[in-house]
């Protein structure tokens, strides 16, 4: 895949891979040692990314090391490859993040990724690694020495015996060629190689019917125990502690809540409003170049606040280690900026009721009210709602919008809303979900849920009957978070069962798929099979924000990029595209304003015949209302009318 990449986001190798490889071969340490005070940083694909959700590497190594103070920051990145590590716009490099973590010891995750491209692409893959490592052991990341390099081969692909999924037997042929490549080239530089194909795949063999993955590929939290011990061998010659150990328990709870903090870090939303072309937007209109206030002044402060609130935990970590403990105290943040509104003249918000009274209906239609902030604040900012089959209604609040500051751990919600049968009212509500950041959209999907919650997309569902989902999986990494206006949203179910979602403008999503990886820049619907495991690019197209899908009674998907309120018949949209986007497209309905937040189609018999089938536009700004547009069909296609 040709990537038109701006030279910042891509790896600086050219000038290492331009001239040939003259090294004597290296002595290749046999296993890893450790000093005092160290920090390991992880770099790479998914396989990497994955481990600080679950915690056990990082917990083992320092439930052995208890004196040595280690820190330990994840840098990895869904879809990474060696020479293809793309991010929204001006995001820190590769080399600016160790620099910041001070890397002493660098654990590497490639391989997967490049494998797709057969044993045609290993001379190149060959040149590739051999430039990263040259390029990582040139560099002083902690200022005064060149880091110890740790190369991990890919995991075998995990056959789970089902119709729904391959085997990996094409993927393991070629996984197999790139682990081999990957063990020569270590040696010939004399830095220290794990094999986790060979490894993972005696993994898989003794493991039963237990699954070690989620879709063949990506480890589950069960599946990343037992790799943990099997990476632990592999780095020290030794095993590993056991995951029973009460300690090593405590340790790894302690590591999660670092994680937590250190991903929302590393990983924090609206980056393009940080490091981007919006970040650096002074919020007073007079201000020359470079002065006034801008986002990127008042969010660098949080982002300090977060590098804070992760080392407060390293201490915490370090303590446990010990065989004590430590109570966080995160009364050593620097303070943020306060920052004065540009418009000041605030009108207050309605009262549900008085709102309701200057709305302008239909004939023949009422608005009531079911539920409200006034009565229960979880339901600020509500960002998608959907009726279950117990005539339940989910929705997804928003209260830290746009995103939840630093030390704010209630966070999003999901809501479930049990109506009272008498009044049509509010009777109970439910937080099945909380501690969110940026929930966007979710579905339902066999006994519970599965949210959007970027980067990732997870599947959440309650087992025990109380109402709160008691298990979360991720269920598929990479989906890019550049701006929480445009991150993924509008989730929609087709009637196949598949799942669409929607990326806006600015942003960049790689998503590690059984088939190779999926990459796009900007706008793009996706289509993603939750019983299958499949992700791709449904329409890549120039949208700025499509914010609004659904699909109407004979299975015909509308489409509605937001932004301008531009509405097309999505079938129109033919043929499937690896790169690029499809050209320019007619809109079927001639909008009479913009933009839209959101659309459905109307099927219901609270209202008259003739109103079935119409489709639904919301419009906000320039008209606050409801479209109701008549549809028919048109050639080919369709044709709507006010």
């Amino acid at each position: 895949m040709n990537w038109n990449l701006n030279p910042r986001y891509t790896i600086p190798l050219l000038a290492i891979t331009a001239s040939p490889f003259v090294h004597a071969q290296q002595v290749q340490p046999a296993k890893l040692e450790l000093a005092k005070g160290n920090s390991i940083a992880w770099v790479g694909n998914t396989l990497g990314d994955r481990q600080q959700h679950y915690g056990w590497l990082e917990s083992m190594i320092y439930r052995t090391h208890p004196d040595l103070d280690l820190t330990m920051r994840n840098l990895a990145n869904a879809a990474d490859e060696l020479t293809v590590r793309i991010r929204s716009m001006d995001v820190p490099e590769s080399d600016e993040w160790l620099t910041k973590a001070k890397a002493d010891v660098i654990f590497a995750y490639f391989g997967f990724n490049e494998s797709f491209k057969g044993e045609e692409g290993l001379p190149k893959f060959k040149k590739d690694l051999e430039g990263f490592i040259d390029h990582t052991l040139s560099r002083k990341y902690n200022g005064a020495s060149a880091p110890r390099l740790v190369i991990f081969s890919p995991i075998a692909h995990e056959d789970l015996k089902s119709p729904n999924f391959p085997t990996g037997e094409a993927n393991n042929k070629n996984i197999a060629l790139y682990t081999a490549a990957m063990s020569e080239v270590a040696k010939a530089k004399g830095v220290q190689f794990v094999d986790l194909f060979s490894t993972s795949q005696a993994a898989y063999a003794a493991s039963g019917d237990k699954r070690l993955t989620v879709n063949g590929i990506h480890l589950n939290e069960f599946g990343d125990e037992k790799l943990a011990a099997i990476q632990y061998k592999g780095l020290f010659g030794a095993e590993s502690p056991a995951v029973t150990d009460p300690l090593l328990q405590k340790i790894r709870e302690a590591v999660l809540d670092k994680n937590y903090e250190w991903h929302h870090r590393y990983r924090t939303v609206d980056q393009y409003n940080i490091y981007g072309q919006r970040g650096h937007i002074p919020y007073k209109e007079k201000s020359a170049p470079g002065e006034g206030v801008t986002n990127n002044t008042i969010m660098m402060q949080e982002m300090s606040q977060r590098d804070l609130l992760t080392a407060n935990r390293d201490k915490r970590i370090h303590a446990v280690a010990k065989g004590g403990d430590l109570k966080v105290d995160d009364s050593n943040l620097p303070p943020v900026e306060t920052v004065d509104p540009n418009k000041l003249d605030v009108t207050p918000y309605l009262d549900p009721e008085e709102a309701i009274k200057r709305m302008k209906v239909a004939p023949g239609c009422k608005v009531e009210l079911v539920a409200s902030e006034k009565t229960n604040p979880d339901l600020i900012n509500p960002v998608q709602m959907n009726w279950d089959t117990k005539g339940r209604l989910w929705v997804a609040s928003w209260p830290t919008y746009p995103e939840a500051v630093p030390g704010d751990r209630q966070g999003d919600h999901i809501l479930v809303i049990d109506m009272d049968p008498k009044t049509g009212k509010a009777a109970k509500i439910t937080k099945f979900a909380s501690g969110l950041n940026c929930p966007t959209g979710f579905q339902f999907y066999k006994d519970g849920i599965i949210l959007i919650q970027s980067p990732d997309l997870w599947y959440l569902k309650d087992t025990d009957g109380d109402g709160v989902a008691d298990f979360k999986e991720r269920i598929l990494n990479g989906l890019d978070a550049a701006d929480s206006h445009h991150e993924t949203n509008s989730m929609c179910l087709e009637p196949g069962g598949a799942v669409y979602c929607s990326d806006g403008v600015f942003h960049r999503t790689n998503v590690e798929t059984y088939n190779g990886p999926v990459r796009n820049q900007d706008g793009c619907i996706y289509r993603f099979e939750p019983l299958t495991g499949k992700f791709e690019r449904y329409v890549p197209y120039g949208f700025a924000n499509p914010h609004g899908r659904v699909f109407d009674y004979w299975g015909n998907d509308i489409i509605t990029d937001a932004t301008g309120n531009a509405n097309y018949f999505g079938p129109a949209f033919s043929g499937h595209l690896d790169e690029g986007q499809h050209p320019g497209m007619q809109e079927f309905w001639q909008r009479p304003s913009r933009p839209c937040p959101g659309t459905n189609i109307l099927t219901s018999s609270h209202f008259p015949d003739d109103w079935q089938g119409n489709f639904l536009n919301c419009n906000v700004i320039s008209f606050l209302g409801i479209w109701r547009v008549k549809v028919d069909e048109q050639g080919s296609g369709l044709k709507g009318e006010t």
